[in-house]
This record gives structure tokens, sequence and C-alpha cells, in this order.
């Protein structure tokens, strides 16, 4: 297998596909590590959770941003650097939640946040309404140079804190990326990387109560933020005429 890397062997080059970057990692990082990873994490944002009388999800995040600041090259993204959010974003349910969450906390209006959108959340809206097969839809490529939801027009995130695992595993090392193109964003650097998914659709499996929860299969079903707007939306309409 071909490994686009470094002198280091530390990066992958650009944004690649979801595969090639789980068979980097796997290649990087022994098994038994991987699987180490993963429990402890799980256990650890659930513990700490109860602690700092947060959610799990977060204690995750702060865990992620933690070992970006330590053990590896500065980052070079900035505040304002927003051309890794002109591309499609997706998230699980518990992520989506925790957005929500920041949006209440933080006063933004989700309303504004749909009209802003209605470029791409058109283009989402159209797919579903056809009946496609959604997991034969390039929903990347759909979106593809059109800002974030949540982008706003200095070219900060809105809801960073909470900003999905999608966003945190694009980031610069080398420099200070010039194009939407995304090539100077390097993944495969901590192990967390290999493990982020699962770790999330463990916390979110477990927070089902245990009548409703299924067997773990590893992964949570995920969407476009357009697509969660889009039943967002659905929602509130549902709600003002009852």
């Amino acid at each position: 297998m071909s490994l686009q890397t470094d002198q280091n062997g530390m990066f992958i080059y650009g944004m690649t596909h979801t595969d090639e970057l789980g068979k980097f990692l796997q290649h990087k990082f022994p098994e038994h590590q991987i699987q180490q990873t993963y429990e402890t994490l799980v256990e650890f944002s659930k513990d700490q959770a109860k602690l700092a009388k947060t959610s799990p999800l977060r204690m995750f995040w702060k865990h992620l941003e933690k070992v970006y600041h330590e053990g590896v090259p500065p980052l070079q993204c900035h505040r304002g650097c927003d051309h890794c959010c002109h591309t499609g974003v997706t998230c699980t349910q518990m992520e989506w939640d925790g957005i929500l969450k920041n949006a209440e906390e933080n006063g933004i209006d989700l309303n504004e946040i749909v009209e802003k959108s209605q470029r791409t959340i058109k283009k989402v809206e159209e797919v579903i309404d056809a009946g496609k097969n959604l997991d034969q839809v390039d929903w990347h490529r759909l979106v593809i140079n059109q800002p974030c939801p949540f982008l706003n027009d200095e070219g900060a995130c809105r809801i960073y804190e909470d900003r999905p695992l999608d966003c945190r595993m694009v980031v610069s090392f080398r420099g200070v990326c010039e194009s939407k193109k995304l090539e100077h964003a390097q993944r495969g650097v901590v192990i967390e990387e290999a493990v982020g998914a699962t770790v999330i659709a463990k916390l979110q499996h477990d927070a089902l109560p245990k009548i409703k929860r299924r067997k773990f299969r590893g992964t949570q079903p995920i969407k476009l933020l357009q697509h969660w707007l889009i039943l967002w939306q659905d929602k509130q309409k549902g709600k003002s005429k009852s």
C-alpha cells in the first residue's frame, strides 16, 4: 500500500477517502493499542462528564483538543482561515444534539442559519425528495465549495466548541491553506483519529435507555449538516401546527 506521508511518516497529505485514512491508521498503530485507546476514551468521557456535569461528547472534544496541542507540531490553523469550511460536513445525532445545545447557549438563530444556507439546503432537499438511495449519493460533492451553514461572515465557526469530528479531523501543520482543495490538510497524526468515530458512536449508543438499545455495531448514522437543518426545520413546523 502506498502511504502519502512526510519524512517522519506522520501525515496524510490532503483530503483522502475514509477507507484510505483507516488503512493508514491501522498501519501506523497496533490493533491492541487502538482497541485499548477506544475503551479508555469511552470510559474517560463518561466519568469526566459526571464530574464536570456536562456531556460525555464535550469531554471527548476537550481531550481531542488537548492531544492536538501536545506532542505534535504547532497547528497552523487560525481564526478566519476557513478554506476547510467549504465542503460537506457530516455528523451523528449526538454531535447534532451538541450543536443544538451550543446554538441555544449562545443565542444562535437557526432560522437565520437556514435562510443563509438555502443554496445548499435546496440541493440536499431535492435529493431527499427524489427518494434517492442516500448511501449512493456523493454528499460532499453535492455541496463542495459552498460555505458551511455555521460559518459566519468573518470566516469563523459559530459553533466552534461543538464542531463535529469531521471538522476536527482536518488540520494543518505545514502551512496556511491557500485554496479550498485542502491540499495542506493533514490527518493520521494521533491515535484518537483512529477511534474517534467509534467512540462517538458508542457514547451515542450508551446514552439510550437500555430497553431501546440494539447490539452495538460500531457506527451510527451520519447526515450532512444541511440535512439536519432540514429535519430541524420540519420539526419546528410541526410544533407550530400543533
